[in-house]
């Protein structure tokens, strides 16, 4: 079973919950301005993805989208909201960040 982290109220979210329930996945729903994915996690989607990890949408992105890993980490657990979202995370370790259909449909089934 896969952990989802995700906010009610993003539309992202709401269409990747969908998108696991209509597809017969089976998940813990997990409220990440609750409780954040493993640091582990957080940190590999930055060094990853780089400022791609951050929401653009979120108020602060365009000051901190050049900051850099240690910045972007304390800032993301001050504000979980700065973190791209969904996060899904395997029992094994493995992650994916945002809701891609067909990325999705190849990992998950």
């Amino acid at each position: 079973m896969i952990d989802f982290y995700c906010k009610r109220t993003c539309k992202g979210c709401q269409k990747a919950k969908a998108w696991l329930d209509a597809n017969g996945v089976e998940y813990n729903y997990i409220d990440y301005t609750k409780q954040l994915p493993p640091e582990r996690v957080i940190r590999e989607a930055l060094e990853k993805m780089g400022a791609a990890a951050l929401r653009k949408r979120h108020r602060r992105y365009k000051e901190l989208k050049d900051a850099g890993l240690e910045v972007w980490m304390r800032e993301i657990t001050a504000d979980p909201n700065l973190l791209g979202r969904p996060v899904v995370v395997w029992p094994d370790g493995r992650w994916l960040m945002g809701f891609d259909e067909e990325e999705w449909r190849r990992l998950l089934k």
